[in-house]
């Protein structure tokens, strides 16, 4: 029997220890397997967007597409589809033809049910008539007591207005609200120290560090395509292409401006793809969140 009971124990202390050891596992690939995107994005007249966001050798994959109408679709286990935006437009479609149908039965009925209507309504105006004289011989009887009622509650109200004008008035409160202009100048005092005091600006420069760390982290890492573009008039084509310019560092290996001085066209193909550790987004936002307790106020 003691034998029975610890092999029995064994086996449900090896599951337990499988289904924690499998639980650990699942959440150390969330935090470091990345969730990865790319996408395209071609236009000449009309867009053309392609957009998937996948993880996992794309276990799980969100498919965004526009073309002609927006396209979502989202998978899980590389085959099974478990969202689709043509999916809800089919059920919306299918319920607008139910609720005609309705409509149609429901307009036959009334129409059936109409004579019946007809010979209760005279019924009932008989009874109402019948009604309304008994009403009036019981609302004269009424009117007396109603009357007596209202007396008695004018004598009350008397009473109750000399107590209250016995009583002593209470004192306005002398403080006085805060103004607009008040505030705003306590507001620009707490933004100046805020941001003059040496603690808050140690704290303040860590924060947009990291900040910074995570921007650099989900952007892009390679952005390939190129951007053709013209216009009337020359001068606009080169004022664009100074603007464009100033970026030149960003894109000078893999992506090209090509500006058409006498040709009035907009061309654009670009191709990029990223990644994001949740890890390391969970990682940032415990700083900034730690840091953020750091930061003083201005004494009052």
């Amino acid at each position: 029997m003691i034998g029975v009971l610890l092999a029995a124990l064994k086996i449900i202390g090896i599951v337990i220890l499988a289904i924690i050891a499998l639980a650990l596992l699942i959440i150390l690939m969330v935090l470091f397997i990345p969730v990865r995107y790319r996408g395209k994005i071609y236009f000449k007249e009309v867009p053309d967007i392609a957009l998937s966001v996948t993880w996992f050798f794309k276990f799980l994959s969100l498919n965004i597409t526009y073309k002609d109408g927006l396209d979502i679709i989202g998978k899980v286990g590389w085959f099974f589809k478990v969202y689709s935006n043509h999916d809800e437009e089919e059920e919306t479609d299918s319920e607008e033809e139910t609720d005609s149908i309705e409509g149609i039965e429901n307009y036959k009925s009334e129409v059936e049910e109409t004579p019946d209507r007809v010979n209760e309504n005279k019924k009932v105006d008989i009874t109402v008539e019948n009604n309304k004289k008994d009403n009036v011989i019981s609302g004269k009887q009424e009117n007396s007591e109603a009357d007596n009622k209202i007396k008695e509650l004018d004598k009350q109200e008397k009473k109750q207005s000399k107590k209250k004008k016995n009583k002593p008035k209470k004192k306005k409160s002398s403080a006085k609200k805060e103004s607009k202009p008040d505030k705003l100048i306590n507001k620009a005092k707490d933004i100046h120290y805020l941001l003059t005091e040496e603690e808050n600006k140690k704290t303040l420069l860590l924060m947009l560090e990291k900040t910074k760390n995570l921007l650099v982290h989900i952007l892009p890492k390679r952005i390939v395509g190129f951007f053709k573009f013209g216009f009337d008039d020359p001068s606009t084509t080169g004022q664009v292409l100074e603007a464009v310019a100033i970026f030149y560092p960003l894109y000078k290996d893999d992506f090209k401006i090509v500006p058409m001085f006498y040709d009035e066209i907009i061309e654009v193909d670009i191709s990029f793809k990223g990644r994001l550790r949740v890890f390391y987004a969970l990682y940032i936002g415990l700083i900034l969140w730690l840091n953020k307790k750091k930061i003083k106020t201005r004494p009052k």
